[in-house]
Formats: C-alpha cells, sequence, structure tokens
C-alpha cells in the first residue's frame, strides 16, 4: 500500500486529511512540527509527502530542500494559504511535484496523488468485502472490523463480542464461523438472556433422564450439539455466577458433565461470546468473574455503533429497501437525499435493527415512490432538531466544517443557513484556534 505523510502545524488539518486519505486506501501518518516530520519521513519511507509551506522553525521549502540533502526522494505536494506564482515557481524549481493552494479541494487533490504515485491497490480490500457481504457498510469503521474477523475467523480462539443492542453481534459471530475451517459444522445460537436460571445448565450441557422433575429423558445440550462446530453465548453477562464457574471449566478443560451424570464428555467447540453491557465494570463490582472474562477475552471484537459509521446510513436504508421489497414482493421505492441526510444527524440508539425497522415502517406508510423528510416520524425529526439545538454556535461551526471537509458552501446547507451567514458566524471566532484551524 502506498504511504503518504503530512507535515502541517495544524493538527485540525492534519486529521482531516489523514481520514480522507485513510479512505482511498493510503496508509497515512502525519506529523505538526518539522523535527518530527524529518524523523517521520525516514522511518515511514513514505511515496509523497504533503506539505505546509509556512511552518514554524522551517518553511516548507527548507523542509523540502533537507529532504534531499538527507537523500529521501519522496515526491511532493506543497499547499500553503499564501498561495503565490513566485513561491509556486521556486517549489517547482526545486523539484517539487504540485503545489496547491487551501482551502484544498479535496477531489483535485486526490486526483493529484493517483496521478503522482498511482491509486493504491485495492485488491485486498475488495476480497474482503466479497467474503463478508451480509456484513454492509462502506465507511472505516466496518473495513476494520472485517479485517479484524477475517484476521481471527480460522483460529480457535474464544471471541468476546461487544457492542450495543442492534449493532449487528450475532452477524459477526456467524461471519467467524462461516469463513472458517469449522464452517461445514454447526453454528449454534445460546440467548442466555432468556434461559430460566434453574435449567440454564440442562440446556448448556444437557441432562440424564431422571435428574430432576420433567427430565424424562436423556437430553443433549447446546454444547454437545456444537461439537466441532461454534458455539455462540449471547449476552453472556446475564448468566449466574455459579453458570459462569462451571462454563470456566469447560473452556479450560474441554471437557464437560450431563447434569445428573458422573461422566465427562471431551467436547471440541469453539465459543463466541457476545455482550451489550461494560463486562469490565462489572468484573470490577464482582458481577462477573474475572477469570472468566479473561478466558473469553482472547480475541475482543467491539462492533461499532450506527452513529460511529453514519456514512453507511444511504448504504444500509438502500439494502434494506430491496430486502424488504423483495420479501413483500412490492415495487422498491427510493429516498430523497434531504431525507437521508436528516437521518444521518440522528444517533440510532436502537442502531441498525433501528433502521431497518424504521425502513420497513416507511415503506408502508409513504404514499409515493420516493420517501421524503415529510415521510419521516416527528418524533425523529423532533429529536434530531433538539440535539442540533442545543450545540453552541461556535460547535455548529466546527462540526459543519468538519463533516464538509472545510468547504464552507457545504457546510452553510448542513447548518440550513446562507454562505453570508455563516461567514459573519466564522468572523466572531476568527482568534478562536479550533475554529482557525479549520478555515485557514
Amino acid at each position: 500500500m502506498k504511504k503518504i505523510l503530512i507535515v502541517d502545524d495544524k493538527e485540525n488539518i492534519s486529521k482531516v486529511l489523514k481520514a480522507i486519505l485513510e479512505a482511498e486506501n493510503y496508509i497515512v501518518d502525519y506529523a505538526n512540527d518539522v523535527d518530527e516530520a524529518i524523523r517521520k519521513a525516514k522511518s515511514l519511507n513514505a511515496d509523497l509527502i504533503i506539505s505546509d509551506i509556512r511552518m514554524p522553525k522551517m518553511s516548507g521549502i527548507e523542509f523540502y530542500e533537507t529532504m534531499l540533502k538527507k537523500n529521501i526522494k519522496s515526491k511532493f505536494i506543497f499547499m500553503t494559504a499564501y498561495g503565490s506564482i513566485p513561491m509556486a515557481v521556486k517549489a517547482m524549481k526545486l523539484g517539487a511535484s504540485e503545489f496547491l493552494t487551501k482551502p484544498l479541494d479535496y477531489d483535485e487533490l486526490k486526483i493529484k496523488i493517483r496521478n503522482l504515485i498511482g491509486q493504491c491497490k485495492i485488491d485486498e480490500k475488495d476480497e474482503i468485502r466479497k467474503k463478508y457481504k451480509r456484513i454492509i457498510g462502506e465507511s472505516k469503521a466496518v473495513y476494520n472490523l472485517l479485517e479484524t474477523i477475517n484476521m481471527a475467523a480460522d483460529y480457535s480462539s474464544t471471541v468476546l463480542i461487544q457492542g450495543e443492542s442492534g449493532s449487528g453481534k450475532e452477524l459477526v459471530a456467524k461471519a467467524l464461523h462461516y469463513q472458517s475451517q469449522r464452517r461445514e459444522n454447526k453454528f449454534v445460537a445460546v440467548n442466555c438472556a432468556a434461559l430460566n436460571h434453574n435449567i440454564i445448565e440442562s440446556e448448556l450441557f444437557g441432562h440424564k433422564k431422571g435428574s430432576f422433575t420433567g427430565a424424562i429423558k436423556d437430553k443433549k445440550g447446546k454444547f454437545e450439539l456444537a461439537d466441532q462446530g461454534t458455539i455462540m453465548l449471547d449476552e453472556i453477562t446475564e448468566i449466574s455466577l455459579d453458570t459462569q464457574s462451571k462454563l470456566l471449566r469447560v473452556l479450560q478443560e474441554k471437557k464437560f458433565e450431563r447434569v445428573g451424570e458422573n461422566i465427562s464428555r471431551d467436547i471440541d467447540v469453539r465459543v463466541i461470546a457476545t455482550t451489550n453491557r461494560d463486562i469490565k465494570k462489572m468484573v470490577r463490582e464482582n458481577e462477573f468473574r474475572s477469570d472468566l472474562f479473561y478466558r473469553l477475552n482472547v480475541i475482543p471484537i467491539n462492533v461499532p455503533p450506527l452513529r460511529e459509521r453514519k456514512s453507511d446510513t444511504k448504504i444500509l436504508i438502500d439494502h434494506f429497501i430491496k430486502k424488504i421489497s423483495d420479501r413483500e414482493g412490492v415495487a422498491r421505492k427510493s429516498i430523497s437525499n434531504k431525507a437521508v441526510d436528516l437521518l444521518k444527524k440522528y444517533n440510532w440508539p436502537g442502531n441498525i435493527r433501528e433502521l431497518e425497522n424504521l425502513t420497513e415502517r416507511l415503506i408502508v406508510t409513504s404514499k409515493n415512490k420516493e420517501i421524503t423528510v415529510q415521510d419521516l416520524p416527528p418524533e425523529i425529526i423532533e429529536k434530531v432538531n433538539f440535539d442540533q439545538n442545543k450545540l453552541s454556535e461556535k460547535e455548529k461551526i466546527i462540526n459543519s466544517l468538519t463533516k464538509s471537509s472545510g468547504n464552507k458552501t457545504k457546510a452553510a446547507q448542513i447548518l440550513g443557513i446562507s454562505r453570508k451567514t455563516l461567514y459573519n458566524w466564522i468572523k466572531k471566532y476568527k482568534d478562536d484556534k479550533e475554529v482557525a484551524d479549520l478555515v485557514e
């Protein structure tokens, strides 16, 4: 993968650029002072360095001359808010590849990067997405999740999947199983929260006929049914401390006994546990055994909530429209950009499950072929408006400029105000570093 180093004394600008270029599948690092940049230029061996010209200690052009003396042959793009033809000419004469003025046009920057160092190979990325096509999303958060699943799938190590309700923990567990060497054997899901504490051991480990009232015949437990395959213990934090102790023994010894039986049976099963609770806090408060936690947490996977991957909202809605419409045998509807933009501002306490349920509701209740803002539930519109109104003027400026990557026209559209009004707001904070870094 191609490597890029960003050199700018404004950390906010560096972070925005890093996020944009990582989304293009480049390896990106940044430095906020020249000394750090020189060290990182040596260690990273970057294909491209994108450097500001006006910086403390040393100008970007002096930094470039230092790189030449150290025989670092990375390609260079200079950027500055004080662009001028003489500076551009000097940079080009020294051998710089490109020269751009701030605020950057990010589409132009991407094109120049592709022209200089080529499009980063995405074969591996595409292959991972094809393997896990049931996990919908194009955001970096989703790709990081897929990389972790892909890394862990073929091992038999226990996995602890943590994430909020409705975020897709079971989907992750199934992906781990069906891409593993155990895929031809059973995937057994156990909802620990739904099991009566009095019968959970029987459900997990089975029982012998006559071992308790109602045990009219021998019964295999979920572990035995999952032998050679995978067992998912959903909401593992809901089981009692006593059952936790017995589960720990099974994980340690790979053996179990049915209830009412003294025969130890060998078991070969991969255990995947899930929880939507703060399991570390439960350990600290002695509500969950620490030794079991460490046994389960060999490979931890955190499933991001929808509010941390809002760029996937449109992709998910389109997926659910297709899925639900095909299931019901009705014509597919579309959704307007304004409706999607509003839904991206909602924080989704129910995550993807809530989004799917809302999509089904909109398919049924919207009267036209296109779902619009007017079709959205009042409670969601009111919550979005309430959350937006809670922000201070400065927070609104920072949020909108960050979301629009510094594009003031887009930022004004996000805020629902004119470009002139946004400029007036920005003027009030001309001496504020956080705002100044984003508008430079």
